[in-house]
């Protein structure tokens, strides 16, 4: 799972409202105009540069040396949340996507026709999303604020002493930002919109975790461990900066926690749907445009409901043909693989085993490997990928939750988040982008998809699985690929088609066997509260799929599965929409 904090134009509903899938057409430029390229530019870095001022974290995260883009002042800012807020950037949109429109795209080159046909889809999805500013769930169990601050603050590097500043700065800020969430979520619960007494009860705990964590707190133990890489500064000054992290930390940031704890106990039992979205007035529609937004695909929820069934018949149909055939596999398939080497020695291997069907990195990318702390394991995914600043894609972390990973699940896992997953994808596309503002840009459907696709795909790397059957390491794959189909099928029958928990038990029931009450109540308040988190997983993966199969379709024998990763990579993160239309020039370029 990838993490970032992203913010276009002051919308902190970002991460949700991210995605736009309208096609552009594309073509051979008639006469580019170097007018109109610079003009194209000059625009594009103003709004990079606009848009990273509104918000340090996001200016940290994307640039390590801000100076070098022109940015050489800049308060420290954490903007909240409002309806208010929301409408004047909404406005802002409008203003930035009539300025877009308002330069010559014939006259554009074709990279910056990208760029133009990615950042147009993006504002035009983003407005598609005004009216649906109260469905946005701040403390949802995976995505909430109290899930990713702490890990966002934590990776929040130290390159010098200005950072520090800002850093003690933005903490400062954050009592404010949490105030304007409770808000939010407040006036959510008088809607009837608080999420299920369970995800509720879950959220909590894990908010009493981060109040009772003492001094393992990830705020005092990762900040003392950042401050000593500071070369340059004196053990006085790092004294002081320590002391005041802490006093922050105990007058502000637990405080803080304490309100949001209180206000969850408050917006308990106030939810008036406890099913999915389409039981509630405007649920169909936020739906469809989660799909778009989210996503990024260019189906509807039926559309995308039968290409998941259709997906899931097809692998347990290869699964039964698979053991039909080879009877004895039934004997070693117990759903473990061996795995006796270290997070470190697998990602090279990955490096090496990938070459030949995925192009070289442009640069050189050096990575950590970083474990969850014990008091956050519960609420935290089982591993996920900090990505490195634009102008340093060689700086990259994995983090890996040892509570859900085990050495069975490592060798998949570190190919989703590493090689040839997250880790290449953003490194590759950092190094090829031309234009910076296509790294403010997140396409969740995108980047997950891409990792969920390489992940099933590495399975046929895996030496400690081919070694002893290929048709083992595929069987390996599509129990994978089956098992997270059915979390997405659960989603759009949940939030789509609006089954209730019996019904999904049921569902359940027949490919898993009967996992209890408790058990599927559990994961049925998890998808209402998260709804169409599973799909940017499986829903990517399935256009990727599709990708992949109208070119091969089309180009037969002159399919190169090396080639076809590269064009992907070389769009970088986007609609599909837009990948698909673009693939149609690329096929003929194939051809």
């Amino acid at each position: 799972m990838q993490k970032r904090v992203t913010r276009l134009l002051a919308l902190l509903m970002a991460v949700v409202l991210s995605l736009c899938p309208l096609g552009c057409g594309t073509g051979r430029t008639p006469q580019a105009s170097e007018d109109e390229h610079q003009r194209f530019t000059e625009f594009s870095e103003e709004l990079f540069r606009s848009e990273l001022l509104e918000n340090t974290i996001n200016l940290h995260y994307t640039l390590a040396y801000p100076e070098k883009y022109g940015i050489k002042d800049y308060d420290v800012v954490l903007p909240v949340v409002s309806a208010d807020s929301e409408k004047e950037s909404y406005a802002s949109v409008r203003e930035v996507l009539g300025e877009l429109e308002d330069i010559e795209y014939k006259l554009l080159p074709d990279d910056d026709r990208l760029t133009y046909d990615v950042l147009k889809e993006y504002l035009e999805t983003s407005l598609e999303g005004e009216d649906f500013y109260y469905f946005y769930e701040p403390f949802s169990p995976i995505m909430g604020f109290q899930s990713n601050l702490s890990i966002t603050l934590a990776e929040y590097t130290f390159r010098r002493e200005q950072d520090v500043q800002d850093y003690l700065a933005l903490l400062e800020l954050l009592p404010a930002y949490a105030d304007s969430l409770v808000t939010l979520e407040k006036t959510r619960s008088k809607m009837g919109y608080a999420m299920p007494d369970s995800t509720i009860d879950d959220v909590f705990d894990s908010v009493q975790e981060f109040l009772n964590s003492g001094e393992d707190n990830i705020f005092l133990t990762s900040f003392e461990e950042r401050l000593e890489k500071l070369e340059d500064l004196s053990e006085a000054k790092k004294s002081e900066y320590v002391d005041k992290n802490r006093e922050i930390l105990e007058k502000q940031i637990l405080p803080s926690y304490k309100k949001i704890g209180r206000c969850l106990q408050e917006v308990r039992g106030t939810a008036e749907n406890v099913q999915g979205l389409c039981h509630t007035e405007g649920g169909d529609e936020y739906y469809a445009h989660l799909l778009k937004s989210m996503v990024g695909s260019g189906h509807t929820p039926e559309e995308m409901l039968a290409l998941v069934e259709d997906q899931i018949q097809q692998d347990m149909t290869e699964m039964f043909m698979i053991m039909s055939s080879s009877p004895e596999l039934l004997e070693n398939f117990d759903g473990t693989i061996p795995e006796d080497r270290t997070p470190e020695e697998i990602l090279e291997y990955l490096k090496e085993a990938m070459k030949d069907e995925y192009p070289e990195l442009p640069v050189e990318a050096a990575y950590q490997i970083k474990y969850v702390p014990e008091y956050m394991e519960e609420s935290t995914s089982p591993a996920f990928y900090m990505t490195p600043p634009y102008d340093l894609p060689g700086e990259n972390t994995i983090y890996i939750n040892n509570s859900s990973t085990d050495a069975s699940s490592l060798f998949s896992t570190l190919a989703h988040e590493g090689y040839p997953g997250h880790l290449y994808q953003m490194v590759y596309a950092s190094a090829t982008f031309s234009n910076p503002i296509r790294n403010l840009l997140s396409y969740l459907g995108y980047s997950e998809g891409w990792g969920l696709y390489v992940e099933h795909e590495s399975y046929a790397m895996n030496d400690e699985l081919t070694s002893q059957s290929e048709d083992l390491a595929r069987l390996h794959r599509l129990n994978s690929s089956v098992s997270i189909a059915v979390h997405a099928l659960i989603d759009l029958k949940i939030h789509y088609e609006g089954c209730s928990p019996e019904e999904i038990r049921a569902l359940l029931t027949t490919y898993f066997g009967d996992l209890g009450e408790e058990a599927v109540r559990e994961l049925y308040d998890l998808i209402v509260s998260e709804p169409a988190y599973y799909l940017k997983y499986y829903g990517g993966y399935l256009e990727f799929l599709l990708l992949r199969e109208k070119a091969e379709d089309q180009l037969e024998e002159k399919f190169d599965l090396k080639e076809f990763h590269k064009f992907l990579l070389d769009m970088g993160p986007c609609a599909f929409p837009t990948i698909d239309t673009y693939m149609d020039d690329w096929i003929k370029e194939q051809k």
